[in-house]
């Protein structure tokens, strides 16, 4: 039985589009109507079943929505949320995707300090891959993935059930933290490696990429994420990005120590410790 009668999703990208098809998949609602800036991507989003009706007015696309989901890129968020809080009804939830929650939850309940009739809930369901789009977007991606619900003192307590309650409903393994708690984890697991990423495959010259086999792909993959979206999360976060890359920077030089030292066991040690936490990651679930 359908939980909602009508969801909105404003961005039908990877992320949006992959949430349509599982709301579709799981009949959690009886319409999921998607917002569009381009009508390229409309009729992308149409052609792959990732919505059930298509529009490029905010105002249209949530009209009578019970729940709201912004999927556009970070920094546009709250000017969205804003636009759809105009015309949501009374009663309606809004939440988004957004892989920054301190600057988007502040910049939204400034929004909200005179709205009583509609709750907002940031979340960040941590799913994704490097590849951008609605064409790529799946019906799975979010089952077993983390999602990240944030909860402020001015949460709606009834909303926020129903948001975990939602992402629950889409396979994910929802944990609800304060904004800040979620930037501090989010800067160590998630912004760090793409950042590592990016540095990575920008500092290795263009001759000697020929050479290069899967341990390099691999260790790049996220590299091929798309630019625009991740300065605007890095930019967002940057007081816990700078304080993460100096615990890699502080790791990273006591290997280099290591090797110009020639200590065999200090480098073998350092690794296995590094080596110990993946694996404990990979292998025991």
């Amino acid at each position: 039985m359908a939980r909602f009668k009508k969801i909105a999703i404003i961005g039908v990208g990877l992320i949006g589009g992959s949430i349509g098809l599982a709301i579709k998949k799981r009949r959690l609602a009886k319409e999921v109507i998607g917002v569009f800036r381009r009508e390229k991507t409309l009729e992308k989003a149409l052609t792959h079943k990732a919505i059930d009706k298509a529009t490029m007015f905010i105002a249209d696309g949530v009209s009578k929505a019970d729940l709201i989901i912004a999927a556009s890129p970070v920094r546009s968020i709250p000017k969205i949320i804003k636009e759809a809080a105009k015309h949501a009804k009374k009663g309606a939830m809004i939440t988004d995707v957004g892989s920054t929650k301190g600057w988007i939850v502040n910049e939204v309940e400034k929004i909200f300090s005179d709205l009583r009739h509609i709750s907002f809930i940031g979340s960040h369901p941590m799913a994704g891959s490097e590849h951008a789009g609605v064409e790529f977007a799946r019906a799975d991606l979010l089952e077993s993935a983390p999602c990240i619900v944030t909860r402020t003192a001015r949460t709606n307590k009834a909303a926020l059930k129903e948001i975990v309650a939602f992402w629950s409903a889409l396979g994910a393994k929802v944990k609800v933290m304060s904004p800040p708690a979620h930037d501090k984890s989010v800067s160590l697991i998630s912004h760090l490696p793409h950042i590592a990423a990016f540095g990575l495959a920008g500092a290795v010259p263009v001759k000697e990429l020929a050479y290069a086999a899967e341990g390099f792909k691999d260790t790049t993959r996220v590299a091929s994420s798309d630019p625009k979206l991740w300065a605007d999360i890095f930019l967002t976060n940057k007081k816990e990005i700078l304080k993460a890359g100096q615990a890699f920077e502080k790791y990273y030089k006591q290997i280099l120590k290591a090797i110009s030292e020639g200590d065999y066991s200090k480098t073998v040690n350092l690794l296995k410790k590094a080596k110990a936490k993946r694996d404990k990651l990979i292998y025991e679930k």
